[in-house]
């Protein structure tokens, strides 16, 4: 073990103070937003010495950012194609009654959010959502709630889902469809919890006809564009079942639909998240900075009886620490400090798809444990009274407690059947 000596504590103290500054821009908001906290903090652990330049620049994962960052191109040129607002229209014209209208809300933003990220389905679906409920006449809460948390929910079952699952998926080397088997089960049954619960802390609310048909909601659909593509969603989970790496394949497939789409690369590059990307390579080096100063080894020193135990002991540890962790610092930075720690576990894959899902479930919690949530909140807010702290909250939680008992459940019975190596 790496004694924590006086001059290890300066990278101890830039950790700190990184990770306040991301928690404290995450729950109040702050000039310094997380990722400049993120990339200051980065920038101190070399200028301090706790890591040179070269080791820096090695402890990015250039992996999961290549896989981020070719996601998010195929994403762009759907949002273009005018599909995301298809399957909207789609959805208010099939719905009959208030509660139909919820269940298509959840169970469409939540499948959706499993492969074209939950950040990017609440960005295109909340604006659509107010201008339905506005349009009818109903309460904003149940159904922009209902959007920020199935999005969450959803995400979980797959690499393509949300940041922290791509984090996982390559660090881990997971298949798609490894990743898929266990972690469906956890969404799919989450998604009708969350129904259930919506159900009935606003049964007075989404139940009973709607007051009228809505308007047909304008789409300009590109059909030449969404065949191209649905092709290459498709050849990229052909790839990925066939085993072939997840970053090399997302930026392949990536460069093909940028030259075959035919789509103005400007309008691709500004809905590509490159603030997320910042973020991510800056917590990888601020963690590395981390590990040098000794105390990840001394924290693993200190609960090595607790990483060496029973596994049901390592689900519910990792699940409070995700339920805490996720809500102060959100939930990427959470899985990023958890990360160097997986190894040491004596059952790291029933490990990583623990960290997963529990950190994804608990962004839940409050509006501040996932960007989706943020997201919907605030476009809720900008457009008039919307979803209160209070409100999000007291579903929220409800939600969040409901959902991860039943994925330690889930992923408890997979172990006790022998489906985790």
């Amino acid at each position: 073990m790496t004694p924590a000596t006086h001059l290890h504590w300066f990278p101890i103290t830039i950790f700190l103070v990184a990770y306040g500054l991301i928690a404290i821009e995450s729950n109040v908001g702050l000039y310094l937003d997380r990722t400049a906290a993120a990339f200051c903090g980065a920038v101190a652990m070399v200028l301090a010495g706790s890591i040179t330049a070269g080791q820096a620049v090695a402890a990015i994962d250039w992996g999961t950012l290549a896989f981020l960052l070719g996601m998010m191109i195929l994403v762009a040129h759907f949002q273009v194609s005018g599909f995301f607002h298809w399957v909207a229209a789609a959805v208010t014209r099939v719905a009959r009654t208030r509660f139909e209208l919820l269940a298509l809300v959840v169970f469409t933003a939540g499948i959706l959010s499993a492969f074209f990220v939950n950040d990017t389905i609440c960005l295109i679906f909340a604006p659509l959502v107010l201008a339905v409920t506005a349009e009818l006449d109903l309460p904003i809460a149940p159904y922009a709630i209902a959007l920020a948390l199935a999005a969450n929910i959803g995400s979980a079952m797959s690499v393509t889902g949300n940041p922290q699952n791509a984090l996982v998926g390559v660090a881990a080397h997971f298949t798609f469809l490894d990743f898929l088997a266990h972690l469906a089960p956890v969404s799919l049954v989450g998604l009708g919890l969350e129904l259930g619960v919506l159900a009935v802390m606003f049964r007075r609310q989404v139940f009973g006809p709607l007051p009228k048909r809505p308007a047909p909601l304008p789409v300009k659909l590109q059909r030449s564009l969404l065949w191209k593509c649905g092709a290459a969603a498709l050849l990229v989970l052909v790839l990925w079942v066939k085993g072939y790496s997840f970053p090399l394949v997302a930026v392949s497939v990536a460069a093909v639909i940028l030259v075959l789409g035919r789509v103005r690369s400007g309008e691709i590059h500004q809905r590509v998240d490159w603030e997320l990307l910042l973020f991510f390579a800056s917590l990888f080096v601020v963690i590395r900075g981390l590990s040098a100063s000794g105390a990840i080894d001394r924290v693993v020193g200190l609960f090595e009886p607790w990483l060496a135990g029973r596994p049901m002991s390592q689900l519910f540890g990792i699940s409070g620490a995700m339920l805490v962790l996720g809500n102060l610092v959100s939930n990427v930075p959470a899985v990023l400090l958890f990360r160097p720690l997986v190894s040491r576990f004596p059952h790291p894959h029933f490990v990583w798809l623990t960290l997963a899902c529990t950190a994804t479930l608990a962004g839940n919690l409050t509006p501040f444990g996932s960007v989706a949530s943020l997201i919907v909140v605030q476009q809720t807010q900008a457009r008039g009274p919307g979803v209160g702290f209070g409100e999000f909250v007291r579903v929220g939680v409800v939600v969040t407690l409901v959902t991860t008992a039943a994925a330690m459940g889930i992923l408890a019975a997979e172990y006790a059947l022998g489906l985790h190596p």
